[in-house]
């Protein structure tokens, strides 16, 4: 088999499994429950985002104060 035949052997195997996919979320769109469940996924991983841009800054502001007190600041 030719790596022409074996790209496009993979490229319809990649279109069938998108398809598939595409085919259980139309499905899934329509139970209520799953919605639910989606719907508090997205408020958790919202909510955690955050603490962890704040837990990040915090980071790097203590990094930060490290570094000018062991004289390994920028500059």
């Amino acid at each position: 088999m030719s790596r022409l035949d074996d790209a496009e052997a993979r490229l319809e195997a990649a279109v069938a499994r998108l398809e598939a996919a595409l085919a259980k979320a139309s499905k899934a769109a329509d139970d209520p429950e799953l919605a639910a469940a989606l719907e508090s996924a997205r408020r958790d991983y919202a909510a955690l985002r955050e603490k962890t841009d704040a837990v990040g800054g915090r980071l790097d502001a203590t990094i930060g104060r490290l570094r000018d007190i062991l004289g390994d600041g920028p500059g």
